[in-house]
């Protein structure tokens, strides 16, 4: 993780925020727990410090520069009347490769203890099976018929969520109620995840994806960024009439043509491992051009330790070419290319670009962005020099 592009990413949605019209952002974060948040950020509840940091996946609440776009969206928020004031959402699985997707069910029986005591205690005694083993170390232990009996609780409450939907939000509010049956299709999502898990440990494939062949994963994985755009898609439609939500996510989940994962460099040159249909396949093909993708490209990467250090660039590739023009950061809107020849070829043919330090995708800037942002020099962020 480095400090430039958390940094770039705070800049753009401040000014989204106060230039553009922005009323909503969301993150490539656990959506349950972002719940959190969101409250927090339109001040209707006050977190500390180690609260925020808990509410975020995948150790992103370690990261300073999280935490300071989390305290400027209140204090923005604090200056504005509602219906300008910004919201934030997580759009990602609750567990995913982690032991955490319980979660989501154990928010949505919190939801009903404060508006259905006696039907929150009647769900809590059906999951009382469920909670201690939807998570990822011990739901692929389980067998087929207990993975079903896991699957029809979580549907049965996601229907019984919907079903007393007009109760429910007599006796909190509609903005509470929406959230808690999200919480519960999260839930939903997650056991999808889950249930199309192959019979190995994530790290070994991390290690080594060239001994897992592709079959036994892929599906899985568009599992997660299958459930990514829908909970965008919501979203966006509860914040469509407000104003323009502004999305942050790994470029493997915003761009809009396959992932190519070539895996961790080798000699010979690598073959293509693997084809994933990211987030922003879904997501073009639902809202076609009523949204803009911007990825992320860098040249070299300074002050990292040598095991997280970034991949040299491809010196015939993307990286080498924007480096060139030594700018030390800039955007470039391909929309703007020649509809034709050789500068709209390169940018039409795939070119290999990082992923952090252990893997290399295959991406065509023109099918997979609307535009890109360069930054010529990253560094680790100090929550990464501290793991270090």
């Amino acid at each position: 993780m480095d400090t430039n592009r958390w940094r770039c990413e705070n800049r753009l949605i401040r000014y989204a925020v106060t230039q553009l019209g922005f009323t909503a952002v969301a993150l490539e974060t656990g959506l349950t727990t972002s719940k959190r948040l969101y409250d927090h950020v339109l001040g209707k509840t006050t977190e500390t410090e180690s609260a925020v940091k808990e509410a975020f996946s995948y150790g992103f609440g370690a990261l300073p520069e999280n935490l300071e776009l989390i305290q400027w969206l209140r204090s923005y928020n604090a200056t504005q009347p509602p219906e300008r004031r910004v919201r934030l959402y997580g759009i990602d699985l609750t567990g995913q490769e982690f032991p955490y997707a319980y979660r989501s069910v154990e928010a949505v029986l919190t939801f009903l203890d404060h508006t259905d005591p006696d039907l929150g205690h009647e769900l809590r005694k059906q999951c009382a099976d469920v909670i201690p083993v939807f998570r990822s170390d011990k739901y692929v232990k389980l067998t087929p018929a207990e993975k079903d009996a896991i699957t029809g609780k979580i549907q049965d409450m996601a229907a019984l969520i919907r079903r007393e939907r007009i109760p429910l939000t007599v006796a909190t509010s509609r903005d509470d109620y929406e959230w808690a049956l999200r919480q519960a299709l999260n839930a939903a999502q997650d056991d999808a995840f889950l249930r199309s898990h192959p019979q190995f440990e994530f790290e070994l494939l991390l290690k080594s994806p060239e001994k897992f062949p592709p079959t036994e994963w892929e599906h899985n994985l568009e599992m997660r960024d299958l459930a990514m755009a829908d909970n965008l898609r919501w979203v966006q439609q509860r914040e469509g009439s407000r104003g323009k939500i502004l999305f942050f996510a790994h470029d493997a989940h915003v761009q809009t043509s396959p992932h190519i994962w070539l895996s961790r460099p080798v000699t010979p040159p690598l073959q293509p491992y693997l084809r994933l249909r990211p987030a922003g396949m879904y997501l073009r093909s639902a809202l076609d051009r009523d949204m803009v993708v911007i990825g992320t490209y860098f040249g070299h990467g300074t002050g990292f330790p040598i095991e997280r250090a970034p991949l040299p660039p491809d010196t015939a590739g993307m990286d080498s070419l924007l480096g060139s023009l030594s700018v030390p950061r800039f955007i470039m809107d391909l929309r703007e290319l020649p509809a034709a020849g050789i500068l709209h070829e390169w940018f039409q043919v795939a070119h290999e670009t990082r992923n952090g330090n252990f893997s290399i995708f295959m991406v065509a800037p023109i099918e997979a962005y609307d535009a890109i942002i360069f930054i010529e020099t990253i560094t680790p962020t100090p929550a990464s020099q501290k793991q270090n």
